[in-house]
């Protein structure tokens, strides 16, 4: 049985970086809120909001350092000849399994921050949704890519011939007989 790949290592570096932009934006924002708030004079009021964004901000510094280190334990990969399976989440864990014989469209994506990394994304297209495996190497995601095509041309290829066999449109060749049925000497 094959073992479940990770994610690249880069994506932990892209998470924080994602997450730090983020980070930015709160505390901006917590600073303007302050000053709004510490300028009425409440002294209460500027205290309690000073510590819902303190405990916000503390949040998201944790959301920064440690998340990205579970996420890549956590987030793993398996592409086999049958069927491809993906884990991820921290608290809520998924584990999908998709069956090769289902899959209809098959394609490699990026965004931005994923560009700046050298990360891709392959989205596996199914007719009960879309299923991405994330923040892989973009040379690892086009080998799946490529990888899962020859794969699922294959099993078309092949229910093409069992269809056009059972419509009698193409003829099997009989069997080649084995040496004991061709009687020779032993």
């Amino acid at each position: 049985m094959k073992e479940f790949s990770r994610v690249d290592k880069k994506a932990k570096t892209k998470w924080r970086v994602s997450r730090f932009v983020g980070l930015l934006f709160l505390a901006i924002a917590s600073a303007v809120l302050l000053l709004a708030v510490g300028s009425s004079g409440e002294s209460t009021a500027t205290l309690v909001c000073a510590i819902i964004c303190g405990v916000v901000l503390l949040l998201q510094l944790v959301n920064l350092i440690v998340y990205p280190m579970i996420e890549y334990i956590q987030w793993q990969y398996l592409v086999d000849d049958d069927r491809i399976e993906i884990k991820k989440g921290i608290f809520w864990r998924s584990h999908t399994v998709v069956p090769i014989s289902r899959i209809q469209h098959v394609s490699v994506k990026s965004g931005p921050m994923q560009n700046i990394f050298g990360l891709s994304s392959v989205e596996i297209n199914t007719a009960g949704g879309v299923h991405t495996i994330d923040e892989l190497n973009k040379e690892v995601a086009a080998q799946i890519c490529d990888k899962l095509r020859t794969i699922i041309n294959l099993k078309v290829a092949e229910q093409r011939a069992r269809e056009l066999i059972a419509a009698g449109k193409v003829t099997v060749p009989a069997a080649v007989s084995t040496d004991a049925e061709v009687g020779t000497d032993a």
